[in-house]
Order: C-alpha cells, then structure tokens, then sequence
C-alpha cells in the first residue's frame, strides 16, 4: 500500500512537470508567433516609404551622442532607440498613437557591441527580450528571455535554454525589467517633446 501511494506521487510530479513545460513550449511558441509578425511590421516600417508613412506602425528615433564623440574612461560611445508603436483602436481617451509595441536599442561602448530588442504586449507588459553582444567576454552573445505575465519563464543564453532560473538569472531578469521600465518612460517622454 505504502510502495503504490509512494509510485502514484510520483507519476503526479512527472505529470505535473510535464504539464508545465508543455505550458511554458506554447508560451514561447506564441510570443515567437508575435515577434515574427511584428518584426516584418518594424521592417517594413523602417524600409517601405508607403508603410512607413501609411502603416499601422509609427516610429521614433532617439540618438545619444550622434557624432561618436569619445567620452572620457569609456571611449566611443553612442546609443540609438527605436520606438514602434500603434494607435489604440476606438478609445476615445487616446486619440494619439502611444502603444509601445517593440524597442530596438544599438549602443556601442569602446570595442563592444550590443544589440538589443523588447517586445511587448497588446497590454503594454514586456514578452520578449533579446540582447546580442560582441567583445563582451562577461556577457552571453546571444540572450533571449520569454515573459509571462511580468514573470520570466524561459531564458536561452547560447543556445542553452533553461526553463527553472537561477538566482543569477533572476538578477539580469530584474535588471531587464527595470531597463524595459525606463525605456518606456523614455518613450513617453519623446511623445510629449
């Protein structure tokens, strides 16, 4: 009796973990759906005169140090933010475009290179993150982090993917997110100029 109770909680907990990453796979299934259309969205907002100008999304660029000044103790150093965005359909207090739908920021800092990418969702809550470094030996070349809700659920560094995080994850994770919160700020800033 005690050897069946013992095997059926078990077979509860591979269930119950097999439940969640078949949970966690439809996640990212459908936010890599979104940053798919989306992405063709940016491109063609940033490539197709007839998109750019009538398409459904609006950008704005916000450059930091346009002529590649050296800064003392860094270098080279500049930054670019692009804000996507959209106009909220049938609200009657927003006549304004100002839902922020995708960020892309470049910055470079001496010889070191970063590419990075949030995507948020129809509520205006971060889905996606995605950083590319070159000449960064203390960071991933490629990272990508996958949001529930404000909770990250999945993080691929390298092409190591790890669903259950780790306390060092859980600090670039609250790093990412008040870095999300700040451009978001920024964003509405650039509205109001």
């Amino acid at each position: 009796m005690k050897k069946q109770l013992i095997t059926n909680v078990i077979l509860f907990l591979l269930l119950a973990t097999g439940i969640s990453a078949q949970s966690i796979d439809k996640t990212v299934e459908s936010i890599n759906k979104r940053y798919a259309e989306i992405s063709a969205k940016v491109k063609a907002c940033e490539t197709d005169d007839d998109q750019g100008e009538y398409g459904e999304l609006f950008m704005n660029t916000l450059t930091v140090n346009s002529r590649n000044h050296q800064w003392r103790a860094v270098g080279i150093y500049g930054q670019t933010f692009k804000f996507f965005y959209r106009a909220v359909g049938n609200d009657e207090k927003r006549l304004y475009p100002d839902q922020l739908v995708f960020v892309r920021v470049e910055r470079t800092q001496s010889n070191r290179k970063y590419a990075e990418e949030y995507l948020y969702s129809d509520a205006g809550v971060l889905i996606f993150y995605s950083q590319k470094a070159e000449n960064d030996g203390d960071a991933p070349a490629d990272r990508r982090v996958y949001f529930s809700g404000r909770k990250a659920v999945r993080i691929v560094e390298d092409t190591k993917s790890r669903d259950r995080l780790t306390a060092k994850d859980g600090a670039t994770v609250k790093a990412i997110d008040a870095a999300s919160l700040k451009i978001g700020d920024t964003f509405l800033r650039t509205l109001r100029l």
